[in-house]
């Protein structure tokens, strides 16, 4: 017999038959198990016999302000816990935001042209440029036909 069943059957309490007195006879370890079991159920048994001691004055207001505090520090614990879940879930949030901008929004635009970075012309800058220059036109077919027609409305006020 294995020493684990006889364990089993000991602490279920149950009637031992002659193959487990035998297997405890040649097994020392089981009978220092069975030996401490029964020290084990004589203690329980006087205990059991023995009147519980009286609780000392004071001792539910005691025990009722412990059970308070312990509620209040439990809770404490579990507030800090959403608050810092909170934070975490809006640094997130703004992360995200921030990265679908970065990705919806045109990398070219105004404000980011290599012309924003120019400087401002000044006025004598500006009257010794064409409208073409000024504008950013750098069309050949525009800046052709612009001015003949320049030159028409010109002869046409003179006239």
């Amino acid at each position: 017999m294995r020493c684990d069943v006889v364990r089993r059957m000991v602490e279920e309490d149950i009637e031992m038959a002659a193959g487990v007195q035998a297997h405890v006879a040649s097994c020392p370890a089981c009978a220092e198990y069975i030996r401490r079991w029964e020290l084990l159920r004589a203690g329980f048994a006087v205990l059991k016999e023995e009147e519980p001691p009286h609780a000392s004055l004071g001792f539910a207001e005691r025990l009722v302000r412990r059970l308070a505090y312990a509620r209040a520090v439990s809770q404490t614990g579990q507030q800090f816990v959403v608050q810092a879940g909170k934070r975490v879930v809006y640094a997130t949030l703004l992360v995200a935001l921030m990265l679908i901008l970065g990705l919806v929004l045109p990398s070219s635009g105004p404000l980011r042209t290599p012309r924003a970075a120019e400087p401002i012309l000044s006025q004598p800058q500006i009257a010794t440029m064409s409208p073409e220059q000024i504008i950013g036109i750098s069309d050949s077919s525009y800046s052709r036909s612009v001015p003949a027609s320049r030159n028409q409305q010109r002869g046409q006020e003179s006239r």
